[in-house]
């Protein structure tokens, strides 16, 4: 492109010099030859504070937001053209326009949703590829790029410049389709604007995020602004969920999916031209047994997931690709094939030791899913739960977790998650003020220890889940970020690799 180009696709009428523009970047400290560097105005730092470092670092321009005039001290001996944003362009827009859309070169998939994202994605990309050999990107919490070498991301859904940015790096390298997860907070923010998707899917709202959004209303508004962006005929929704159920009034031409027993007597499946139900599960000690009825036809397989919500997980994904016109047949028949998710119910075994589960559930829904799910597969034995809550976070949710752990674990053992800069302990006192009758609770501070006070008093048969860090490998306290991980610990107990 040229900065001609640029001039073009903001509107701006005035002469432009010659030159090339290579990239898109945020970050001052990225800029090479030929970048623009897109200056926005944070709640700490403005962008225009580094314009002249942007310029002597080899950008040929800057992109602002129109809000965002520059003073006399941040103009000060910059040269290169300074451009705010039209009123009718947003910056997701404009960098789409940018790197010439790159969703509308690819299969763009969204999933949004308060849990199950990030394996809803990753078993669409994992599917695509065994089931009809096309390169499927992932872009979520756990990373980007194609499985299984992700880059680590900073969010779950990626700012508008890096997302945009990315796409394209992932067209170049081959990617026919990507399955992005979609943050509420990310929609909110833009960072999904001048996407086009082909498809998508809605999992299930409970309480998260209410630090940012405030009511479960505007948490609901969020999710359905994005559900907009998808064609309905290729959007899925799962119908076992209230709010799901709203929205499909919204899109009545999407396809529900269920997971209860008691699907074809129930409302939505009167009122849906299209469904998927898991009509019947049959849960074995390191797998799942599933039959499927819909109305794409039916069948039978067996998935290498534990748990119920990854029954949803698996129905959603599968509906996602059978709404866009994958064959039931092949799908069912390569779902052996699926592998399960890096710090999602993730399971470590060793003969003789206690199954410790590693999972990312942060949420009370979550956490009350994952051993509500384990227990399903450890019916011999009795359920331990290591739990925390992050420090400055939502804090009405810290007595509803532990309750959570508490009611669903035989054992709950309350500890420290990130607690970034808030005390330690206070933490474990929001938790233990919703269970202070409970004669099953443990408080141990420090993470550690406490996963493996866990371990030693757990018999062979038992089963040890490990909530809230998942594939997280740090940990953050208020003066330091240490390296902690949760699977690396846990295959430590058992004597195992941990890949």
């Amino acid at each position: 492109m040229k900065l001609k180009d640029l001039y073009k696709i903001l509107g701006v009428r005035r002469k432009a010099l010659d030159i090339e523009v290579t990239d898109l970047t945020r970050d001052s400290r990225e800029i090479k030859e030929g970048s623009v560097f897109v200056a926005l105005k944070g709640t700490k730092v403005n962008g225009l504070d580094f314009a002249k470092k942007a310029q002597d670092s080899g950008a040929v321009a800057i992109v602002c937001e129109n809000d965002n005039e520059p003073t006399g001290t941040q103009l000060e001996g910059v040269t290169i053209p300074i451009l705010p944003l039209p009123k009718n362009l947003t910056l997701g827009q404009f960098c789409s326009r940018f790197y010439d859309n790159p969703s509308s070169k690819l299969g763009l998939i969204g999933i949004t949703g308060t849990n199950g994202k990030s394996t809803i994605t990753q078993l669409i990309a994992q599917w695509i590829s065994v089931a009809v050999g096309s390169k499927c990107a992932v872009l979520g919490t756990l990373g980007y790029g194609f499985l299984p070498n992700l880059h680590k991301s900073a969010n779950t859904t990626l700012d508008a410049v890096s997302l945009q940015k990315t796409l394209n790096e992932l067209l170049k390298e081959g990617a026919r389709y990507a399955a992005l997860e979609v943050s509420s907070i990310g929609v909110c923010e833009g960072r999904v604007d001048g996407c086009k998707f082909i498809s998508g899917g809605f999992t299930n709202l409970t309480r998260d995020h209410l630090d940012y959004h405030k009511t479960m209303e505007n948490y609901a508004d969020a999710k359905q602004m994005f559900l907009k962006m998808v064609p309905d005929t290729t959007l899925a929704i799962n119908a076992d969920n209230e709010q799901g159920l709203k929205y499909y009034e919204n899109f009545p031409k999407s396809v529900v999916y269920s997971c209860k027993e008691d699907f074809m007597s129930s409302t939505a499946s009167l009122v849906a031209t299209k469904y998927v139900w898991i009509k019947s599960v049959n849960y074995k000690p390191h797998s799942i047994a599933l039959e499927v009825d819909s109305t794409f036809g039916n069948g039978k397989c067996e998935i290498n997931l534990l748990g119920g919500f990854n029954v949803e997980n698996f129905a959603c994904a599968l509906t996602v690709l059978l709404a866009m016109g994958f064959s039931l047949e092949k799908l069912l028949r390569t779902a052996s094939l699926l592998k399960p998710i890096k710090g999602r119910m993730e399971c470590f075994i060793k003969e003789g030791k206690p199954h410790m589960v590693v999972d990312y559930a942060h949420t009370p829904d979550g956490v009350e899913q994952v051993l509500k799910g384990v227990k399903a597969h450890h019916q011999n034995g009795e359920v331990w739960c290591v739990l925390g809550c992050g420090g400055d976070r939502d804090k009405g949710k810290r007595p509803i977790m532990a309750i959570k752990g508490s009611v669903f674990a035989d054992h709950a053992i309350f500890t420290s998650d990130n607690p970034r800069t808030e005390d330690p302990q206070a933490i474990l006192d929001d938790m233990a003020a919703g269970v202070h009758e409970a004669n099953n609770v443990t408080l141990i501070v420090d993470r550690q220890q406490a996963i493996e006070y866990a371990f030693n008093h757990a018999k062979p048969q038992d089963c040890i889940v490990i909530a809230g860090k998942g594939h997280e490998d740090y940990q953050i306290f208020k003066d330091k970020t240490i390296h902690f991980s949760d699977r690396e610990i846990a295959c430590s107990l058992l004597g195992v690799d941990c890949d």
